[in-house]
């Protein structure tokens, strides 16, 4: 059987676990929403550059006419 001693330090080290846990799983969500932020970002500023180019093309060809 345990002593009370020995219980409580089981409570303590589960507790430092969880906590470890825990901060493990923000980190992971922290990684998770930049990823994605950025991803984003990224299409945005694609959809952007394409339609840039496109405007540039559009105007070009109607100056050659």
């Amino acid at each position: 059987m345990k002593t009370y001693h020995q219980f409580s330090e089981d409570i303590e080290q589960r507790r430092i676990e969880l906590q470890q846990r825990s901060r493990d799983q923000m980190q992971r969500f922290k990684e998770k929403s930049k990823a994605s932020v950025d991803a984003q970002r990224q299409r945005t500023y694609d959809a952007d550059n394409r339609k840039r180019l496109k405007d540039e093309i559009k105007r070009e060809l109607k100056d050659d006419r």
